[in-house]
């Protein structure tokens, strides 16, 4: 086998090597970028979801409170 020839072949292969190393690195970081933008927005629903209940506990204490009070004023 020609050196010319060999040497070629082993600088195309390395870039077939580079291209998929950088299109391998792309997904990976696609992805990981796409799970961490998924986990977010669950992050934010479950804080809204939290909030939600926290004021209705909040609202069912305050109405518990003026019952009882209302009911020893009587």
């Amino acid at each position: 086998m020609n050196p010319v020839t060999l040497l070629t072949d082993g600088l195309n292969n390395l870039w077939f090597w580079t291209y998929g190393i950088i299109a391998g690195w792309g997904l990976t970081v696609t992805l990981v970028v796409a799970a961490l933008v998924v986990l977010l927005i669950r992050t934010i629903n479950l804080q809204r979801r939290v909030d939600r209940l926290e004021s209705r506990v909040v609202m069912n204490e305050r109405d518990y409170n003026l019952t009882v009070n209302n009911w020893k004023n009587k």
